[in-house]
């Protein structure tokens, strides 16, 4: 059987007054050593996460390696491997995420209870799990978690069928991260690699995963708006009276672009009668990170945001300006777009809300 064992193919030297020197691969001595590092620090798997739990028993009495959160509050399953991991590890991760994707909020609070008790050893009551998780990730713990679940598998090697039961998960987009780990000795010190394996082979011709494809379509969309959005602000510009003292104010700013591409990307496909502006604001500042992520600059004034925004959705057409009481619209409460946005909670009974209806 073919092991793939990509870490430990790379040497590492040691730069010495006599020249280099080999740093000599090991082994982990026992599982708990990997499970030690991950632990102490999740970020070596390549991302900002909290941990909650460690050996956690399932209802089915297998026991997980490692819980954690990530910066959405979804689950991510960790199973360690101190030295080769098999195909059979694959299925464990799959039933250990079967199970993740069945706790809510209570489970995960009382599974970082049981975690923080054990583990932490501090006088007084151990911080619960909003506290840990703003104290990790800066941001208060959303009021919808582990709506997603990831599976990451570590090990020093893995063989070529295991490598084959991840590529058939993530055809499938299935998300599973493998990651390949290494310990290295040499005058008494020791170090530790950690590297994330991609699937580079070209000879695989593979699908497209339903990721990808929303993705590309999302890129698409947005040139789309864009185009649409220069024809207008061009007509929009031959429209508007010649002298200074009657431009409004959304026309002398540099912003108005990308605040009318949000609007006629947006707008359109919220499927409620009412549209608070709270809702509309926070999911601006989302655009301009997701935006950000694609390498596009996209800018919100520090002032004069809710006028050019009022006629953005002017000009998109279809929106009134409203002020109303809130009355728990059942459409709004499943009202997808307001999942993208973390930071906006529904409002209470009564709350006195401004925002946008439909003509």
């Amino acid at each position: 059987m073919k092991v793939i064992t990509r870490v430990n193919a790379v040497p590492l030297w040691r730069v010495s007054p006599d020249g280099l020197e080999p740093v000599h691969a090991q082994k982990f001595s026992v599982e708990t050593d990997l499970e030690d590092m991950v632990e102490s620090a999740p970020d070596v798997l390549g991302e900002k996460l909290l941990v909650i739990g460690r050996q956690v028993t399932t209802p089915l009495g297998r026991v997980l390696d490692l819980l954690a959160l990530d910066e959405n509050a979804s689950t991510k399953v960790i199973e360690l491997k101190r030295d080769r991991a098999k195909d059979d590890a694959v299925g464990q991760l799959v039933a250990y995420g079967a199970w993740a994707a069945t706790l809510g909020r209570a489970e995960l609070e009382r599974i970082f209870s049981d975690y923080s008790m054990q583990r932490r050893a501090v006088a007084g009551t151990p911080p619960g799990l909003n506290e840990a998780f703003f104290e990790v990730f800066g941001v208060a713990l959303p009021p919808r978690v582990n709506q997603t679940q990831t599976l990451t598998l570590v090990a020093r090697t893995i063989d070529a069928a295991t490598l084959g039961a991840v590529r058939f998960m993530r055809d499938r987009d299935l998300p599973i991260s493998v990651h390949l780990v290494g310990s290295y000795s040499a005058r008494g010190e020791t170090w530790v690699t950690c590297t994330e394996w991609i699937d580079l082979d070209p000879a695989r011709d593979r699908p497209i995963s339903l990721r990808a494809q929303f993705q590309e379509l999302h890129v698409a969309t947005v040139a789309a708006v864009e185009q649409g959005t220069s024809q207008l602000l061009v007509q929009l510009r031959k429209q508007q009276p010649r002298r200074t003292g009657h431009e409004r104010p959304f026309f002398r700013k540099g912003t108005h672009g990308d605040i009318l591409c949000f609007a006629l990307l947006y707008m359109p496909r919220f499927t409620t009668a009412y549209v608070p502006y709270s809702l509309l604001d926070a999911l601006y500042d989302w655009w301009v990170d997701e935006q950000a992520a694609l390498g596009v600059e996209r800018v919100k004034p520090a002032h004069n945001f809710p006028h050019q925004l009022a006629i953005a959705i002017e000009l998109a057409g279809g929106w009134r300006k409203e002020r109303k009481y809130w009355d728990e619209d059942p459409s709004l409460v499943n009202e997808r777009l307001r999942f993208l946005v973390r930071q906006w909670i529904l409002p209470s009974r009564g709350q006195l809300l401004r925002g946008y209806a439909r003509n």
